[in-house]
Parts: structure tokens; C-alpha cells; sequence
């Protein structure tokens, strides 16, 4: 049977250097369809102007994407890395005037749009920056502090993914309450829908995501006993070293290098203990983000839970960033400890550098999982604020 659907669009604005991101946003747009949301007879779509631009000819190439477009969305999805983009006639980028097209929407209006921009903050090639462009992109970022806009770092393409379907789906669901029969956000068309029903439900999700989240507390325990374990060994072979310096104030070459690579050796160790838990933790936590996820879309799709619920969820969030923070402060203080040592043997000086890469891996993936969680709670505390 047709049913009457809502449908909101999302207008995606950003440089070429964004490409991976603008593909991955189909997938996300789907499952957003697919989830609980339909069940308020929402449907989103997604405009690009690789899909949604009929060549033309204009004034300049940038108004022909805005004629088109003409402002017809509800969300503005901002993207930027490295690249401003091409200036316009008024604007140092066509990103640029679509964003500020978007955001003088907002201001007539304010519940007639959401604005999400969102910065990469992954390593740009040395071939590929250009300054201009990265000053421009500053400048904008500074701007956005005082407009009251949402916007949000990452640093790889997952972690991108992750924050827009722990973020996305109240966005849609703040305009949904705030419609008005009259509104302009409101494009209604006849479809058939298929609502898919969930085969978990709200204390499911929050259950499987305090278990994750327990599996990972005991990684946490495994790496830093790894951490101390290789903390004793400095200390004992420091020690050792100065035991045989005063038994031999001038010992041979041989001797000094044994005990150097012997110290190598246990760096090696420590870095195989290390290469086991690190892609388990990412895969884990983010296991747990993504059932906490799944969590809030049921809670604010169905209201399905109590305050109780949601308070709980933000204490176990609360938890894990603080647990994640101080494990991730004590591997930058050991990691920077370890590479002030001195060149002594090229064994010594291949397994420090192999061990600071992998810690500076350990803190990426922290540093990654506290931006989610952090996320998500602000997620769940917004969400806190309609009870």
C-alpha cells in the first residue's frame, strides 16, 4: 500500500580532494533509509552535483550548480581536506558560496536547515598542499565557532562514516519535529515503502555495547601491562649497563653492544605484544560505537527507553574516554621517554623507530575513538535535553 513519505535532501558541498568521502555517502544514505527512521515515513535523499547538475551554460560555472540546486535542501553536508576549491565570482570557492547560500538560509530561518561541515585532518602529501588553500580553510573553521554549526574532525574515511551515522539521523529527526504544514522542508511524495523491522531492540543494543566495551577495558589492561612490561626491561638494562660500567669503567665494545641489542630484542617483543591488540581494540571499540549507535537511532525514532537508560549509556561513555584518555597520555609519555635514547646499534636504533610507529598507531586509534565517543555523547546528551 502507497504511503504518504517526508522526504529531506542533503546537499553535499566540497573540493575534489574529497572524493572518497562524497562516494561513501550513497552507502550511508541507504542504511539511513533502511534503519529505523523510515518508521517515521522518512525517506532521504542525496544531492550531489555530479548527479543532480544538467549541463549548461551560465554566467560563471559555479551558478549553474546553484540555479540548479537553488537552495532546495534541508541538510548542507560540508566536507574540506586540503583543497578550498576554485573561486567564484563573490566567493574564494564555489565550497565556499554554497556554504554561505546554506547558512543565509539559516539565518531567515534557522529550523528550515541543518549544517554539518566536517574537516580531514589526515596527513596531506607534501606534493599536494597548498598553503592558500589551507589558510582559507582555517579561516572558515574560525568563522564557524561563533555561527552556532555543527561541524566535526577526522581522520580517516571509517572513522568519516562513523560520525555521520552516530550524527545524521537526529539532524533528520530535529527537522522532522520542527516541520510546519507550510514549511518549505516539506516534500511529500506517493511511494511504496517496506518498513523493516528491527531484529533488536533498544536494551539489546545498550547490552551489546557495554560488552564490547568491558572487552575492551581488558585490552586496555593487556597493552598497558605490555607498556609496563617494557618499562621494567628499560629499567633493568639500564641498570645492568651501569652495574658493569662501575665493575668496568671501560668495557669492551662487544660487551656494551650485547646489552644494547639485548634491549633491541625486548623492543621487538614489545612490538609484537602491541600489533596483536591494537586492530582488535579498533575493531572492538568500534563495535561497541556502533551498537551505542544503533541504541540512540531506536531511542529517538520510538522514544523506547527511560531516562534511567540514557544517563546509564552517557556514564559508560564517560568511562571509556577518560579510561582511553589516560592509556593514550601514558603511551605518548613512554613513547616520547624511549625515542630521546641515543643511536647505539642499528639493531637498538631499526626497533626503536618500529616500536614509536607503532605506538604513534596505538594513539591514532585512541585518538580516533575518543572523537567518536565523544560524538556519541554529545549525541545522547542532545538527546537528553527533550526528556
Amino acid at each position: 500500500m502507497a504511503q504518504k513519505v517526508t522526504l529531506y535532501k542533503i546537499f553535499v558541498a566540497s573540493p575534489s580532494d574529497v572524493r572518497e568521502e562524497r562516494n561513501s555517502l550513497e552507502e550511508i544514505i541507504d542504511e539511513i533509509n533502511l534503519s529505523t527512521i523510515s518508521r517515521n515515513n522518512i525517506r532521504v535523499e542525496l544531492i550531489k552535483w555530479e548527479t543532480h547538475v544538467n549541463p549548461d551554460i551560465g554566467e560563471y560555472p559555479q551558478k549553474v550548480i546553484n540555479d540548479d540546486i537553488n537552495n532546495d535542501y534541508d541538510i548542507f553536508l560540508g566536507i574540506l581536506w586540503g583543497k578550498f576549491g576554485t573561486p567564484t565570482k563573490d566567493y574564494n570557492s564555489g565550497t565556499e558560496e554554497e556554504f554561505y547560500n546554506a547558512y543565509n538560509k539559516y539565518l531567515k530561518d534557522p529550523t528550515s536547515i541543518k549544517i554539518m561541515i566536517y574537516f580531514n585532518q589526515s596527513p596531506i602529501p607534501i606534493d599536494k598542499i597548498d598553503t592558500v588553500s589551507i589558510d582559507l580553510i582555517r579561516k572558515l573553521r574560525s568563522d564557524l565557532d561563533g555561527k552556532g554549526i555543527l561541524f566535526w574532525d577526522y581522520t580517516t574515511i571509517e572513522e568519516f562514516q562513523r560520525l555521520l551515522r552516530i550524527q545524521l539521523s537526529r539532524q533528520i529527526l530535529d527537522l522532522a519535529q520542527n516541520l510546519k504544514p507550510t514549511s518549505s522542508i516539506a516534500k511529500h511524495k506517493e511511494e511504496s515503502l517496506v518498513i523493516s523491522e528491527d531484529e533488536f531492540g533498544l536494551l539489546d543494543y545498550i547490552e551489546f555495547g557495554e560488552e564490547y566495551f568491558l572487552t575492551v577495558q581488558e585490552i586496555l589492561l593487556r597493552m598497558t601491562a605490555a607498556i609496563g612490561w617494557m618499562g621494567k626491561k628499560f629499567t633493568e638494562k639500564t641498570e645492568e649497563i651501569n652495574l658493569q660500567n662501575k665493575l668496568n669503567p671501560q668495557p669492551s665494545t662487544k660487551a656494551r653492544k650485547y646489552l644494547i641489542d639485548s634491549s633491541a630484542n625486548d623492543m621487538e617483543t614489545f612490538v609484537k605484544r602491541l600489533k596483536v591488540e591494537i586492530p582488535l581494540f579498533a575493531e572492538t571499540y568500534r563495535s561497541g560505537i556502533d551498537n551505542f549507535s544503533a541504541g540512540l537511532k531506536i531511542s529517538i525514532d520510538l522514544k523506547a527507553d527511560t531516562v534511567e537508560d540514557i544517563i546509564g549509556v552517557i556514564d559508560s561513555l564517560g568511562i571509556a574516554i577518560k579510561a582511553m584518555t589516560e592509556s593514550r597520555d601514558e603511551c605518548i609519555s613512554f613513547r616520547d621517554t624511549f625515542i630521546r635514547f641515543p643511536s647505539m646499534t642499528k639493531a637498538f636504533n631499526q626497533a626503536k623507530r618500529l616500536a614509536a610507529l607503532t605506538l604513534d598507531d596505538l594513539i591514532k586509534e585512541f585518538d580516533i575513538a575518543i572523537n567518536l565517543t565523544e560524538a556519541l555523547t554529545s549525541e545522547f546528551n542532545e538527546y537528553l535535553k527533550k526528556y
